[in-house]
């Protein structure tokens, strides 16, 4: 088995059990361009953006200013699925977000002040064969990483302990961001279908995905049409914003969010779930093709869940 039929099989399994029926979000398949006229998002009048830490070691975060948008795929979108649909109007208060995925030096600084054990079981692809396996977790997630990559192999319960560390050591009121905050600081004002257009192929730029070179890894993938440096993930903040200032929105690791995967449209994508039911994360990442790497591509699993692709940034009421 290859590398990209392995990692077929291993989001088959999740995704079937996730509750979709469509597809799987880690296809590495052709590169497709949206040739869809996006409508228009109203954007905030602000524009300018705050940049804070509550203390030395904390998140870098960034102020972003509310406002209204259209979430989720158009009709015409090609590279858009049932379950981003329908687009909607959402209205988005002031909030702060990081600016970069927690990294792996942020998490294992949590893991050693707050003595908190992170497991030791992650779902890897290794050699071709997607599998839960033992001795892995944040710290070795199956590829090389260094202490400025994003924390991956992170649950749900993994980010909100740490979460709970740090509005205990400043005093604020941390939280993941809801799937609408989520996709509005993603956006950054875009109406595109990825903050910098709708051509993938200009992701290299911006984004960490299934690029040139992961296929050179392995030959069977088709990737986007460029070239990012990375085979795996790569250091957060490698590369260019979207107009908010925020870097790896799209790509790098997918993101928690703090939203039920329990319908759309229907405002719980607005709000934050006390319930262990499924969570949504968006974003895309490393291995991914271009109809995942999107603003409005979403996908939910058990909050419990730790996969190696998969990590989160910080959000905070103002």
């Amino acid at each position: 088995m290859n590398l990209r039929q392995g990692w077929l099989l291993l989001f088959s399994v999740l995704f079937i059990n996730s509750g979709h029926s469509e597809t799987l979000p880690g296809k590495t398949g052709q590169a497709a361009s949206s040739k869809s006229k996006p409508a228009p998002v109203r954007k905030a009048r602000n524009r300018a953006a705050k940049h804070f830490r509550d203390c030395a070691d904390c998140p870098e975060m960034v102020a972003i200013p509310g406002g209204v948008y259209l979430m989720g795929s158009p009709v015409t979108d090609q590279e858009g699925q049932d379950y981003e649909k329908p687009r909607h109007e959402v209205k988005v208060s002031g909030f702060a977000i990081g600016k970069y995925e927690i990294s792996k030096s942020q998490f294992a600084a949590f893991v050693e002040a707050a003595n908190y054990n992170p497991g030791n079981e992650c779902w890897t692809m290794e050699a071709g064969k997607g599998e839960m396996r033992s001795n892995r977790n944040w710290s070795a997630p199956g590829y090389p990483q260094d202490s400025d990559h994003p924390a991956t192999c992170v649950s749900v319960d993994d980010a909100e302990a740490y979460i709970k560390w740090l509005n205990q050591k400043t005093g604020k009121h941390y939280r993941l961001p809801t799937e609408a905050e989520w996709e509005y600081a993603a956006r950054g004002g875009s109406a595109a279908a990825r903050f910098w257009g709708d051509n993938p192929d200009g992701a290299c730029k911006y984004a960490n995905v299934a690029d040139l070179s992961l296929q050179k890894a392995d030959s069977k993938v088709i990737p986007h049409n460029c070239e990012d440096g990375y085979v795996f993930t790569a250091p957060v903040g490698s590369y260019s914003p979207n107009a908010f200032g925020l870097y790896d929105m799209l790509g790098n690791v997918w993101e928690w969010t703090c939203s039920a995967d329990s319908g759309y449209g229907s405002s719980e994508e607005e709000k934050c779930t006390g319930l262990l039911s499924r969570r949504i994360y968006r974003g895309g990442s490393w291995i991914n093709t271009a109809d995942y790497v999107r603003s409005a591509s979403r996908y939910g699993y058990i909050p419990s869940f730790r996969f190696n692709n998969v990590g989160f940034r910080l959000a905070r009421d103002n």
